[in-house]
């Protein structure tokens, strides 16, 4: 009994606020790049870029293709640009050979 109550007094007070931080006014842009073949040790890069009037919040990327299913290909870079306006992702191929791959990025942005 002690524990349910416990539980439900954590609920309210820790899992309830979250939900009310739910934002109407976040835009996600995705972009992906080509597919390319790359040779060992070079990079592809794709920037998620925010819309006009709208602020840079946060953001993420991934490398995709077959050298990723190898686990040979790298997240070298995932990071704003220096002045927070796109998100920046770079993905490197560390196998000895080339291999396909592509970079995808998202930028959260709001117009606040």
């Amino acid at each position: 009994m002690l524990r349910c109550l416990a539980l439900f007094i954590f609920t309210l007070l820790f899992l309830s606020p979250i939900q009310s931080f739910a934002r109407d006014d976040l835009i996600t842009v995705s972009k992906e790049s080509e597919k390319v073949q790359l040779a060992s040790g070079k990079s592809i890069s794709i920037r998620g870029v925010c819309p006009n009037k709208t602020v840079l919040l946060s953001g993420g990327g991934e490398c995709v293709g077959f050298l990723n299913t190898e686990h040979k290909v790298v997240l070298t870079k995932s990071a704003p640009d220096p002045i927070g306006a796109s998100w920046n992702v770079e993905c490197t191929n560390m196998n000895r050979e080339a291999g396909s791959a592509q970079a995808k990025a998202w930028a959260i942005c709001t117009d606040q």
